[in-house]
């Protein structure tokens, strides 16, 4: 099976050097595997999206010389089949519409919290009528199991005990990001999605609706994230900075040692491209050794 890896922004600002280390990373193991890497735009959420943020992310990309194959998916083109898919979950009884607002879940003291929020009881189950605006949540009954990380080794999840019935198409008609994620990494047939471990909480949840929908289950591997010097990880709201292109070749070199990659003394000051081709050349993936706490370095310029 040819190895199809992706990054997947959301343009809700620039990148940062956080998300530029993740992309950098997923980059590195699609091109070691002689593989294909793809650029989907996850851009479904318009309250939070940032004007002319699409374009200085794909620019930043082009800049570190982090060329993408094929054409860049972008998830607002394809609203339809999120909709499509969530009215077959429907008919088939496989989902419900629910009512319940965020304070009831958590007002009457059942609703449990959890990495992705209060854990949901299903109180809409067999609610026939709504007075107000609905979401749609799958029904999840068994849902225990477990996959093997590609860095943090075997994983096992509950997502009835912890999450509950969860939503896949939100209150303001916007597909909610499991669902169409799930969907998109179908489509595109990606075989492997390399990624930060603040979403190793998502990864149980994505599996039980793959196999929900029927869909095959990518490989995962989650990589340590890099935090700020107070131990926050890197955001927009943290007041991450935006990675700027004048210094592609400074920062390229400290995204390789963020990755335990030791760039030789002769390639200071080298091309982003010719960094990732020592990168592919020189490493073994499976003897990579990850830093386990990855603070921010101050920009070059």
């Amino acid at each position: 099976m040819q190895y199809v890896g992706r990054f997947a922004p959301s343009p809700t600002g620039p990148l940062h050097v956080g998300s530029l280390t993740a992309a950098v990373a997923s980059y590195l193991y699609a091109r070691r595997a002689h593989g294909e890497w793809l650029v989907r735009i996850e851009d479904i959420d318009p309250p939070r999206e940032m004007p002319g943020a699409t374009g200085r992310i794909l620019e930043t990309l082009d800049a570190f010389d982090l060329n993408w194959d094929r054409d860049v998916f972008y998830q607002s083109q394809h609203l339809e089949e999120y909709q499509r898919v969530a009215a077959e979950l429907l008919a088939q009884g496989r989902a419900y519409r629910c009512s319940c607002s965020r304070r009831e879940i958590r007002g009457d003291g059942s609703g449990k919290p959890s990495p992705l929020g209060y854990r949901y009881a299903g109180y809409c189950r067999r609610r026939k009528y709504h007075e107000r605006a609905t979401s749609i949540r799958i029904r999840v009954d068994r849902s225990a199991g477990s996959f093997d990380d590609g860095l943090q080794g075997p994983c096992r999840y509950d997502v009835h005990a912890s999450v509950g019935d969860y939503v896949i198409f939100r209150r303001d008609g916007l597909p909610a990001y499991h669902l169409a994620v799930v969907l998109d990494d179908a489509k595109q047939g990606i075989t492997h999605v390399v990624r930060g471990i603040d979403l190793l909480d998502t990864t149980g949840l994505h599996i039980h609706l793959q196999q929900t929908l029927g869909l095959a289950t990518p490989q995962y591997l989650h990589l340590p994230i890099i935090v700020n010097a107070a131990g926050t990880k890197l955001s927009k709201r943290t007041g991450a900075q935006p990675v700027e292109p004048r210094g592609a070749a400074a920062r390229a070199h400290e995204i390789l040692l963020y990755l335990g990659l030791q760039p030789p003394q002769s390639m200071r000051g080298a091309r982003p491209r010719e960094l990732w081709t020592w990168a592919c050349q020189s490493w073994n993936p499976d003897a990579m050794k990850f830093q386990t706490k990855l603070i921010e370095k101050p920009a070059h310029g």
